[in-house]
């Protein structure tokens, strides 16, 4: 009879337990939150500390001498003078045709801008087989791409250096004029992933020298600036080799002996400088920046911090690395004959020797990976023990 009672009954009820009502939906969803919180901390501690002791090679292609190659997502891409094909999977899933005689290649998200080096010619492609080119009018220096197929051109002129902006349709969208009497020699340049904003790196040597790292905004905010110039920074006495969005709003600029982060919604403000001693290499997703230092004894420092500056990991290695490569919650290191993969957190994943020569080695999906060298391109996958021992069995 209990199921049939009245409201008013039900009220009577509570209030002679002292109005105590209670509401299970909060408690349930702060459980539910707690346990899922649970289980990918156990997830991510049992995957951190997964050790794998073997690999197979799913796919190989030959690699011949005119052709060169260039990570793309989670596959690569194979381009030469004639053109250039994208593989994922072991598969080709595009192909575009050109004419360059030394093409150099920038890729972001899809689209992949292909330049001929020291000519006037620039391909740009969607990822979808697009094929889109565009006549530069001076001789073409470097170029960067962005997320929806704009592209950043930086020109030669003698006395003058441009860098052009262009729609992946062709129109100029800016031309940006720098002289080397009045800005010095251009270094670096690299554009957002939307297109909107841009970083150079300069040298001018005066009485002495100094580097100029200057951010260019081509959205509502840098119409009210001259010449697109929101932000500039002067570094006496250094030089910046390279500058890198490693996000949209992510900056750094990587110098001999330092990495500079900035902030850029709009306009540039430095967030954190991480200082070296002997910077011998650099590489970074859109999580993490990694620095490698040198060591006296032999070894190697690897320091990881993430994109806002805050320290996440020093690594010590014995490997005499020739590359690394970092993606989510992996570090890479390999030599010409020997590779290492390490976590984050500093545990080791998985090391091995591959023959035939190691020229670059990158993630290729979940526990694959692209290894190129030798004479072929292939990619592997990593087994546990407990998978080797199992085929063992069979066998």
């Amino acid at each position: 009879m209990d199921r049939y009672r009245t409201r008013e009954e039900q009220t009577e009820n509570e209030q002679k337990q002292g109005g105590k009502k209670w509401h299970l939906g909060p408690v349930i969803l702060i459980l539910v939150c707690l346990l899922g919180s649970i289980a990918i901390l156990l997830y991510k501690m049992i995957k951190e500390n997964s050790v794998y002791t073997s690999f197979e090679v799913i796919s190989s292609a030959e690699v011949t001498s005119q052709n060169k190659y260039a990570r793309y997502g989670k596959g690569y891409i194979k381009y030469n003078n004639d053109g250039a094909e994208a593989y994922l999977d072991g598969r080709a899933v595009w192909n575009i045709s050109y004419n360059m005689k030394k093409p150099i290649i920038d890729v972001c998200g899809d689209y992949c801008a292909f330049a001929d080096k020291g000519m006037q010619t620039v391909c740009i492609t969607d990822g979808q087989g697009g094929n889109y080119h565009i006549n530069i009018p001076e001789k073409i220096v470097d170029i960067s791409v962005a997320a929806q197929g704009v592209v950043a051109v930086w020109t030669d002129s003698l006395s003058h250096d441009h860098i052009y902006v262009y729609d992946i349709n062709g129109v100029l969208l800016l031309d940006i004029e720098t002289s080397i009497s009045a800005d010095g020699f251009p270094l670096s340049v690299d554009l957002s992933d939307d297109g909107k904003k841009l970083v150079t790196s300069y040298m001018k040597i005066g009485d002495e020298l100094a580097s100029w790292v200057t951010f260019y905004n081509f959205g509502n905010v840098g119409q009210n600036f001259a010449g697109r110039v929101v932000g500039s920074y002067s570094y006496a006495g250094k030089i910046i080799p390279e500058v890198k969005f490693v996000t949209n709003d992510r900056v750094c600029a990587f110098g001999e002996d330092r990495c500079i982060l900035y902030r850029m919604k709009e306009t540039p403000s430095e967030l954190a400088t991480q200082e070296t001693v002997r910077l011998s290499a650099v590489c970074y997703d859109s999580e993490s920046i990694c620095l490698a230092e040198s060591e006296t004894d032999g070894t190697s420092k690897i320091t990881i911090f993430d994109t806002d500056g805050k320290s996440k990991k020093t690594i010590v290695t014995g490997l005499a690395y020739t590359g690394m490569c970092i993606e989510g919650d992996e570090l890479i290191m390999y030599s010409n004959s020997s590779c290492i993969i390490y976590y984050l957190n500093g545990s080791e994943k998985f090391r091995t020797q591959i023959d035939g020569g190691i020229r670059s080695i990158f993630p290729a999906g979940k526990d694959k990976y692209c290894v190129l060298g030798g004479n072929e391109v292939r990619i592997i996958r990593l087994k546990t023990e407990k998978e080797t021992r199992k085929e063992e069995s069979i066998d």
